[in-house]
């Protein structure tokens, strides 16, 4: 196994951990207020500290990574779900049906991601739900030109056009055919996008749009964080290293997963 595949896994390994853990036990809970002990630094009381509230930052930053999770993985769900499909749709059809589905991914990459996802969230209000379908909204382009292209490659292939000479049409090929051969693909852009949906997650809480209180968001922590930040950094320097390991596991597991998967990559 590759160092960056087995880092890579680690860390999310850890992340789907902590998040799992948050769901039965926590130090404190996320949400208990305890004004007499606020901003106290890491102790044996609270191992992260406390917040301005007097709340437990470890407990705050376990319950994040489960919100986190949460709006990353419907997020790409939304996206894989409608993506995917109108990729192969795309690649399988052509004519038309290609242009018209690649025009429109076109139009939706002329607007930056975050950007898109604030102005969504501005209009239906701020949520985590919100959150989650602002940032599925933008990942189904994405998994719509990484399906075309995929498919694409193995709809040239001989095995495809000895299918087509049996009678196999349509779907039939799309699904027993194409779908198995780029699943890969499929599974590693997944885990990038799952990256950038708790970057995007963040920035959503930090600017108010995303999880709302009482629940803990690493988003909102950092934006709490920089009212005291000359009082007590650590507030910002705990969820931004939460956010900071988070991402880089994932990236790290697709980047391995890429190399272990794509047989042109295996041997180097």
């Amino acid at each position: 196994m590759k160092p960056s595949l087995a880092i890579g896994a680690t860390l999310t390994g850890l992340l789907i951990g902590v998040a799992l853990l948050s769901l039965v036990w926590t130090p404190y809970s996320p949400t208990a207020i305890d004004i007499l002990h606020k901003l106290a630094p890491p102790n044996a009381a609270h191992w992260l500290g406390s917040d301005s509230l007097g709340r437990d930052v470890l407990s705050m930053i376990m319950a994040g990574a489960r919100n986190s999770i949460a709006v990353s993985v419907i997020a790409v769900a939304v996206g894989a779900g409608i993506g995917i499909p109108l990729g192969c749709l795309a690649a399988s059809r052509g004519g038309w049906v290609d242009q018209a589905v690649m025009r429109t991914t076109d139009l939706a990459f002329a607007f930056p991601a975050l950007l898109t996802a604030v102005m969504i969230t501005a209009l239906a209000g701020p949520g985590a739900t919100n959150a989650m379908l602002a940032i599925g909204i933008f990942n189904i382009p994405v998994f719509t030109r990484v399906a075309r292209g995929a498919a694409l490659s193995v709809l040239q292939r001989d095995f495809v056009m000895a299918a087509r000479a049996v009678g196999k049409t349509g779907w039939a090929i799309v699904t027993g055919d194409v779908l198995p051969n780029i699943a890969a693909v499929l599974l590693v852009q997944m885990t990038i996008q799952f990256a950038l949906g708790i970057i995007a997650d963040a920035g959503l809480s930090y600017v108010g749009l995303g999880t709302q209180p009482p629940a803990p968001s690493w988003g909102r922590m950092l934006n709490d964080a920089q009212t005291y930040i000359f009082r007590a950094p650590l507030l910002a320097v705990f969820p931004g290293a939460a956010i900071t390991l988070a991402v880089l596991g994932l990236n790290l597991l697709g980047d391995g997963l890429r190399d272990r998967l794509d047989p042109r990559l295996r041997g180097r």
